[in-house]
Formats: structure tokens, sequence, C-alpha cells
């Protein structure tokens, strides 16, 4: 393996052992209609690096079998993550300038906002639209208000974390 194959693999599995070790660690607030999953703070990660992607989403993966939503939410969240990661890798090469980071905790927000709360909302018993603003909102709150912090720290550290 090269240097640059080792260094994505071990940044592919720091973010995916974080992502559940966190999910997992703060389990009231990571599952249900009513969620801050810290762990989605994770989701600004694939703007600096693409390994990110697949760490996400196996992390994602494993907190989602140990969350007690089911196979809905195993396969389906799960999937909704490796989309909103490959997005936010996506937004990295628009031509918006320095910009465009703010917009790098969005497609985390959106996706699981909509898409996640199309099988919760059943599951728990809510109206779709409730459960979209109760998962926006939690979305909100760790990809922006926690995620936000957390990009403008690593893209000071980027040069010795990523490359």
């Amino acid at each position: 393996m090269t240097g640059s194959r080792v260094s994505s693999v071990a940044v592919a599995g720091v973010v995916a052992g974080l992502y559940a070790a966190i999910s997992l660690a703060l389990y009231p607030l990571s599952f249900g209609v009513y969620q801050v999953r810290a762990a989605e703070a994770l989701s600004v990660v694939p703007f600096l690096s693409a390994a990110a992607v697949p760490g996400l989403f196996i992390g994602c993966i494993v907190a989602n079998i140990f969350g007690g939503m089911g196979w809905l939410d195993i396969v389906i969240g799960s999937l909704i993550t490796l989309i909103a990661a490959g997005t936010t890798r996506w937004i990295y090469h628009w031509p918006l300038g320095p910009w465009r980071k703010w917009l790098a905790p969005a497609p985390a927000v959106l996706f699981n906002a909509i898409g996640v709360s199309v099988y919760l909302a059943p599951i728990i018993g809510v109206d779709y639209w409730f459960a979209v603003q109760m998962i926006g909102i939690g979305q909100f709150l760790s990809c922006y208000v926690i995620g936000m912090p957390l990009l403008l720290l690593l893209e000071k550290r980027r040069t010795v974390l990523f490359n």
C-alpha cells in the first residue's frame, strides 16, 4: 500500500470509529425523532477528505445496527448518510471560493431531515412534517453548531491530518 492509500484507510477508520462510538455513547440523544446525533458533526469531514465518505457510511451502519430502529434505519439511514457525505465532498469542488465551506453541513441536515423522516415517522408514530422539523433541528445543531467549528478547526490542521 502506498502512503496515501494507508492514510485514506486510516482516516476512514478513525471517522467510522468516532461516528459509531459517539452515537452509541450518547445513545438517548442519537436515536428517535427527538435526536441530536452529535456524531453528525463529523459530516463536515468529507469536505476536507474523500476518505471520510466511506468512514461516515460504515460508522453509521454500525451505530444504526445497535440503535434499535430496525433494518430501515440500518439500510436506508446509512445510505442517506452516504449520499449526504458524497454531496458534501462534491461541494468541495464547487467554484464558490471560501464560501462553499459554509454549505458543507447542509447536505447532512437536509437529506437526513427529509429522508430519515420518511421511515422514522411511521416507526415512531408521528406526523411526517413534525419528524422533518425535529430531525432537521437536531441535524442543524449537530452539523452547524458543532460541525462547523470542527470544520474550521480541522481546516487549519488539514496538511497534518489529511495529507
